[in-house]
């Protein structure tokens, strides 16, 4: 079964934002904005005004929720916006979803990255510990998760 359009985009604009995150450690407000205006949009074509204010109102709890973390410096600022589109697609209930399924993600994606920091380093290649772990994915994961109906907390 193939998902509706807008989960589709979502996967994709996640998945983007993984690449971007792996590879450069940053994610760019290009993609960003896409997703933002996305979400918006197809919340505006769902649900009319009433779709806009759902958009924006699970885009701003993401940043209410996230301004901490990335004020503490546990997060970047490109993971904090990316949780915000989750918000715009998905409304302040399933942007909480990704937010606190992507939590326990991260904690997986960590065990992973130092796992694959000793392997490197076995290898002669350490990580750059400035870097930090791509948080992206944790979210990407969580948006799959939640989007097909795996888990729901609440």
């Amino acid at each position: 079964m193939t998902p509706p359009l807008p989960t589709t985009l979502l996967w994709t604009l996640m998945g983007l934002a993984c690449i971007w995150d792996v590879t450069q450690r940053r994610i760019p407000n290009q993609l960003i904005l896409v997703g933002l205006l996305a979400g918006v949009g197809l919340q505006a074509h769902a649900d009319g005004l009433v779709g806009v204010g759902s958009s924006l109102f699970g885009a701003l709890v993401a940043l209410a929720v996230l301004i901490a973390p990335f004020a503490a410096r546990v997060l970047g600022g490109g993971d904090v916006k990316l949780a915000m589109v989750a918000g715009a697609f998905l409304g302040w209930r399933g942007g909480l979803h990704v937010i606190l399924l992507g939590a326990l993600a991260h904690g997986v994606v960590a065990l992973g990255w130092l796992a694959f920091g000793a392997v490197s380093r076995r290898f002669g290649r350490p990580l750059d510990p400035e870097r930090g772990i791509p948080h992206a994915l944790g979210f990407a994961a969580a948006t799959v998760v939640y989007t097909l109906g795996l888990i729901t907390l609440f």
